[in-house]
């Protein structure tokens, strides 16, 4: 076990996949087994291969994604917008800040999968950079390179935002020679290189491959969503205003979904409010199925009730929104069409522990009688909602309350709210609350919390405090209690890896 458990199988799995025929399927490519480099030689040979190597990468992400629904265990859980009646292994996350999350650890705790997609990421950027020309047509060695970098991009980001400080890997390993151990690199050096890949991907894609790709793929629409996002969480604010900006100018590709058809951007990944998206569909073997152990589940299986949609494993959502929580987040305001749109109360349950119905979209292996039913709803990684909120947030940062305000109300006009009319820090947190209420089960609000709570040791506002049931303490802050455990399989192997400070002793 080297640097961070990277198997070198799993990367000529990636090119077995070619030389058979592969779809855009992550189960395809974890099923193959490849024990050998002889395919190194041969198989960079044609724009094909690389187009392969990507797919599987993108099945890698997706798989990274879905492990023990991370994302949303990440993103969601701590905020306490979800309760569970299912004990202590699920309602201490988001009651206690204690991210320990017992047999969810594989997803929320270990980030083998995340570096799978750097090194597929980084064999794609190697070979690529060195194959012919001639070997591609128009744009696509650029465009193939930039979705690389991309990929390696966002994975970091996902990572370092979980547990900080990384290893830094920027070259394939192919080879057992290859591997070597490596510490940690500190969290602001890495999110520099996210940065700097995220800058090169947006100079190598396209805004066609927008529409090429039914918004499945990365494009430069979705590089600068990236770096809105890097550069918010360096509370570098200006850049956040100059990149979402030039997402939301962009109206010929990109628009806010009609009021009421909010849901769609779940369903279809090229609705136009959809920046990059991670499919789910069944046809193309990529949609989840229930394993009959919910900690394994993806969020569907988690968060629909049997109630609302037919064979679903669970009466009671395992993670359900309660009615007085919504009535609290959405206040007052009937003419909001959001509450109706995302939350629905089984006709045969408790009407006070609804569905999150964001991922309803499921689809059944046996359709006549409605059984086996597999997940089939998108993953939104970047959506313009997102990006008019986190403008909005940038905006009352940088002390423009008036700007922050027209990009708030924009969302809330589309879905019938009425406007707010706040300001300053006041202001900061009702564009926090706004972004709960639009991204809920999105993987984004506990991440939103932290960045603007990165100066509560000198003073700053605690967001913890004031949008999550439970306190993190100056002193916890202060540990990097915020962080995620790392998983005791790669502490074991690295001598070189250390917990996070707040972990050591609890984990």
């Amino acid at each position: 076990m080297k640097y961070y458990s990277i198997h070198k199988t799993i990367v000529f799995t990636l090119l077995l996949l070619v030389l058979t025929g592969s779809t855009f399927s992550c189960k395809k490519a974890l099923e193959n087994k490849l024990t050998n480099d002889t395919y190194a030689d041969t198989f960079w040979k044609s724009a094909g291969d690389v187009n392969g190597a990507l797919l599987g990468a993108y099945g890698l992400f997706r798989k990274s994604m879905n492990q023990n629904s991370c994302f949303f265990i990440w993103g969601d859980a701590p905020v306490g917008l979800f309760n569970s009646d299912e004990g202590s292994n699920l309602n201490r996350v988001y009651l206690e800040g204690f991210f320990g999350v017992p047999y969810r650890e594989e997803g929320a705790h270990n980030w083998t999968n995340w570096y799978r997609v750097v090194d597929v990421s980084n064999l794609v950027i190697e070979h690529v950079t060195k194959m012919p020309d001639d070997k591609f047509t128009g744009d696509q060695k650029k465009l193939f390179l930039g979705e690389a970098y991309f990929l390696r991009a966002l994975s970091y980001f996902y990572m370092t935002r979980v547990w900080g400080d990384l290893p830094l890997q920027l070259t394939a390993t192919t080879t057992a020679d290859q591997a070597k151990y490596i510490g940690r690199t500190d969290a602001a050096t890495i999110l520099k290189q996210i940065i700097a890949d995220a800058q090169k991907a947006s100079s190598l894609l396209s805004w066609e491959s927008l529409t090429n790709y039914a918004r499945r793929r990365a494009s430069k629409g979705a590089a600068l969503a990236l770096l809105a996002h890097a550069t918010a969480w360096q509370n570098d604010y200006a850049n956040t205003v100059r990149y979402t900006d030039s997402l939301i100018s962009r109206t010929d590709l990109l628009h806010l979904q009609p009021r009421g058809s909010i849901r769609l951007v779940f369903k279809n990944t090229d609705e136009p409010e959809n920046i990059f998206v991670i499919s789910s569909k069944n046809s193309e073997n990529e949609a989840s199925e229930w394993t009959e152990f919910s900690f394994s589940a993806t969020i569907a299986f988690i968060t629909v009730s049997n109630g609302y949609i037919a064979n679903m494993p669970m009466s009671v959502p395992q993670y359900y929104p309660p009615k007085s929580k919504i009535d609290i987040l959405y206040g007052a305001d009937t003419t909001d069409t959001r509450k109706g749109e995302f939350f629905k109360a089984s006709p045969f349950g408790d009407i006070n522990k609804p569905s999150l119905v964001k991922y309803s979209d499921i689809a059944y292996q046996n359709p006549s009688t409605k059984s086996d039913p597999r997940s089939e709803s998108n993953l939104i990684v970047f959506r313009l909602a997102d990006m008019i909120l986190l403008k909005a947030e940038a905006l009352n940062a940088l002390s423009r309350d008036g700007e922050a305000l027209t990009s708030v109300n924009t969302v809330r006009a589309r879905a019938g709210a009425a406007p707010l009319a706040s300001s300053g820090l006041a202001l900061k947190k009702n564009i926090l609350e706004e972004r709960q209420r639009e991204l809920i089960g999105e993987g984004h609000n506990y991440f939103d919390i932290i960045r603007n709570s990165f100066q509560m040791d000198k003073g700053g506002p605690n967001y913890f405090t004031q949008l999550t049931p439970w306190a993190m303490s100056v002193e916890r802050f202060k540990q990097k209690g915020y962080l995620w455990p790392i998983h005791n399989s790669i502490l074991n192997a690295n001598r070189l890896i250390n917990q996070n400070p707040w972990w050591m002793g609890k984990y």
